[in-house]
C-alpha cells in the first residue's frame, strides 16, 4: 500500500479527504493556488449586480467554431474578432477583411482580453476578461469561476462587510450591497456607465446598455460592451448552495481592514477622477499589496495562534524590507532578498498551521460532548480557533480526550506505514509523545500529501499576489545559481519593490481619510513611511526586527523613495526639514 491508501485506511476516506486539501476556510477564505490579480474584477462585479456567484455563460457558444465532430472550441483571440464582425458589423465599418480582423484582433487584446499563458499572438485561446466596462461581467472569463480561486468572493464580502449571517445578503450593506441596482454599489456605478436595468432585476437580458447617451465612452469601453451584446445575456447562477456567496473574514482580521479600508476608499475617492488606464492598474497593485499582506500576515497569526493557544488581539503584518532602488543599487537588493527570505522561511509553516487547524477541527465538530455547543464560524472565526487553541494548549476540559484520540491515530499511522515501509522518517515523527499528538498527525499529513500538494499551492498564491516584474506588481524576481553540496542548484530570490503603480495607488488612497465622505488629509513623507510599516510591514528607512541594515543604507534607501516620488510628482518640500515634505496627489478630486 502506498501512504495515501494507509492514511485512507487509517483515518477513513471522508476524513482523509476532508484533511488533505490545502483549504482551511475557517482561517484564510480563499484557496492558496495561482491565480490572476487582473480577472477579479469582473467577477466582482458580477456578484455586485447578481447577488450570487457566477455559473455557465455564452462566451465559448458565441464566439468558438467547431469541430469535426460538433464540439464547440474555446475561442482563439482571432475568433473573437471575427464574431464581432459577423454579428455587429456595421459598428465595425473599415475592418474587414484579413488586415481588418487582425487589427480589431489587436484592439482586443489591447483593452479587453488576454491568451492563456499571457501569449500575444491572434491564434491563441482567450482566457480572461479585464475590467474596462461593466460588461466586462457577462464574459465567462475564465471559463471557470473557480481558477479566481475565491478570491473575489472575498474582496466582495470585505467590502460588503455584513456581520450577520455565513452568506452575503442581498442589499443588506450600506456602502457595497450585493444584487442592487447600479446606484447603490460604487462598483457598479462606477463601471456601469450609460446602463439600466429595463425589465425584471433577475431577468439575465435585463441590463440595458442606453446607446443614445454613450456619447463619452472610449473605445476600450464600447468593445466590452459589444463583446456582451454578442454573447447576449449575462451568464448565469451557479449551481445550488454554490450560487452563495460565502460571509468569511480572515483570521487575520487587521489586514482584512486595512485591504477593506484600501478599496473602499480608493474606489470612491478616485474613482470617477482618475483615467481609466491609471486607474486599474494602480487597482489592481493595491489589491496584489493587500492579498500578499493578507497571506504573511495570516502566517504570522497562526504561528502566534500555536504558540499561545488563542488568536493575538494585536496582529503585527510580516516585516519585509523594501528596495527603493528597484534593483539599482546592489546592495539595497541584496538586503531585500535577505528579508524576503526570511519571511518566505516563516511562511513555509503554513501549510502545517493549516493542517493544525483543520486536524482539531475534526474532532472538535463530531465530539459528542461538544457538536451540540460550538460557536459560530461565519463571517468571525475568532471565537471557534480560540476554542481549537485552548483543546491545542490543553487547558480546556475536553482537551485530554481528543488528544488522546489523536495519539492513536498517530500510533496507528505509524504502524501501517512501518508495516509497508514507507516514510521511516514521518514513523519517528509520529511517535515522538513529546510533541503534541495534533501537530505530530498535522506535520505527518503534510509530509505525506507532499509537496506538490501543499507548499508549492501556497508559493503559488503568494506570487500570483506579488505580481513580481509586472508593471503594478510588488516583487522583483531573479533567478541565480548557487553551490549546495558540491552541486550547483538554480534559486529564485524576490526583493520587495514599489512600482509606479503601486507608490501611485499608496500616496492617493492615504491621501484621503477612511471615514464618510473620504475627504482630504495632509500626509507628510515621515507619516507615510510609518503607515507603510505599520499597516503592511515594509521597512524603508528603518531595519526589520532580526536584520541588521547599515545607517547609511538605510538613508541611501530613503533618498532612492524620495526621488521617486518627486519624479512621479508626489512629493514637494522646500527644503530638507521632515515636517516641509509633504505627498500630494497627481489627479485632482471634485
Amino acid at each position: 500500500m502506498n501512504a495515501k491508501t494507509i492514511v485512507e485506511n487509517v483515518l477513513t476516506p471522508a476524513r482523509a479527504k476532508d484533511l488533505w486539501t490545502a483549504n482551511y476556510f475557517t482561517a484564510l477564505p480563499f484557496t492558496p493556488q495561482d491565480y490572476e490579480v487582473g480577472s477579479l474584477l469582473p467577477a466582482m462585479l458580477y456578484m455586485a449586480r447578481w447577488g450570487h456567484r457566477r455559473g455557465k455563460g455564452h462566451f465559448i457558444e458565441a464566439f468558438g467554431l467547431r469541430d469535426a465532430q460538433g464540439k464547440v472550441l474555446p475561442p482563439r483571440l482571432l475568433d473573437v474578432a471575427r464574431g464581432l464582425l459577423a454579428h455587429a458589423g456595421e459598428d465595425f465599418n473599415g475592418f474587414a477583411g484579413d488586415h481588418g480582423s487582425a487589427m480589431l484582433a489587436d484592439l482586443l487584446l489591447t483593452y479587453c482580453l488576454e491568451n492563456k499563458e499571457h501569449d500575444l499572438g491572434h491564434k491563441e485561446v482567450v482566457q480572461r476578461a479585464y475590467l474596462t466596462h461593466y460588461f466586462a461581467s457577462w464574459l465567462d472569463l475564465p471559463k471557470d469561476a473557480a481558477n479566481l480561486r475565491g478570491v473575489p468572493e472575498l474582496l466582495t464580502a470585505l467590502l460588503a462587510w455584513q456581520d450577520k449571517s455565513g452568506t452575503l445578503a442581498q442589499r443588506a450593506s450600506r456602502d457595497f450591497p450585493v444584487g442592487g441596482n447600479f446606484s447603490e454599489n460604487p462598483l457598479l456605478t462606477l463601471f456601469g456607465r450609460h446602463v439600466e436595468i429595463d425589465g425584471p432585476a433577475a431577468n439575465l437580458a435585463s441590463d440595458h446598455f442606453m446607446e443614445q447617451t454613450a456619447d463619452d465612452l472610449g473605445v476600450d469601453e464600447l468593445l466590452a460592451v459589444r463583446l456582451a451584446q454578442v454573447c447576449g445575456h449575462a451568464p448565469g447562477r451557479a449551481a445550488g448552495a454554490a450560487a452563495d456567496i460565502p460571509n468569511r473574514w480572515p483570521i487575520a482580521k487587521d489586514a482584512a481592514k486595512h485591504l477593506r479600508r484600501d478599496l473602499a476608499t480608493f474606489l470612491e475617492a478616485y474613482g470617477a477622477t482618475l483615467p481609466r488606464q491609471a486607474f486599474l492598474p494602480m487597482l489592481e497593485a493595491g489589491i496584489g499589496l493587500g492579498m500578499v499582506n493578507l497571506l504573511f500576515s495570516t502566517s504570522v497569526c497562526l504561528s502566534e495562534w500555536e504558540r499561545i493557544g488563542t488568536v493575538p488581539k494585536e496582529q503585527l503584518p510580516m516585516p519585509l524590507f523594501v528596495d527603493c532602488s528597484h534593483g539599482l543599487d546592489t546592495k539595497l537588493r541584496n538586503v531585500s532578498e535577505a528579508a524576503m527570505s526570511e519571511a518566505l522561511a516563516r511562511y513555509e509553516r503554513l501549510p502545517v498551521l493549516m493542517m493544525l487547524a483543520r486536524v482539531l477541527d475534526g474532532r472538535v465538530s463530531h465530539h459528542p460532548k461538544l457538536k451540540n455547543d460550538l460557536p459560530t464560524r461565519q463571517p468571525d472565526a475568532t471565537t471557534w480557533l480560540n476554542l481549537l487553541g485552548e483543546i491545542y494548549r490543553e487547558r480546556h476540559d475536553r482537551a485530554e480526550s481528543i488528544l488522546e484520540r489523536l495519539d492513536e491515530d498517530c500510533g496507528l499511522l505509524a504502524d501501517k506505514l512501518e508495516e509497508a515501509e514507507e516514510a521511516p522518517e514521518v514513523v519517528q515523527a509520529l511517535r515522538n509523545d513529546q510533541i503534541n499528538s495534533a501537530l505530530r498527525l498535522a506535520e505527518a499529513l503534510v509530509e505525506l500529501h507532499g509537496y506538490k500538494q501543499q507548499g508549492i499551492k501556497f508559493v503559488a498564491v503568494l506570487e500570483s499576489s506579488l505580481m513580481p516584474n509586472r508593471p503594478n506588481g510588488l516583487a522583483f524576481k531573479r533567478r541565480v545559481s548557487r553551490s549546495e553540496a558540491g552541486t550547483r542548484k538554480a534559486v529564485d530570490l524576490r526583493s520587495i519593490v514599489l512600482s509606479h503603480a503601486l507608490l501611485d495607488f499608496l500616496v492617493h488612497r492615504h491621501l484621503r481619510k477612511d471615514g464618510e465622505g473620504k475627504a482630504a488629509r495632509p500626509l507628510t513623507l515621515r507619516k507615510f513611511l510609518d503607515l507603510l510599516r505599520d499597516h503592511y510591514g515594509l521597512y524603508v528607512d528603518r531595519e526589520p526586527p532580526g536584520l541588521s541594515v547599515p545607517q547609511e543604507l538605510l538613508r541611501a534607501n530613503k533618498a532612492w523613495l524620495e526621488r521617486r516620488l518627486r519624479d512621479l510628482g508626489l512629493l514637494v518640500g522646500v527644503n530638507d526639514a521632515e515636517s516641509m515634505k509633504q505627498l500630494r496627489a497627481r489627479f485632482v478630486v471634485a
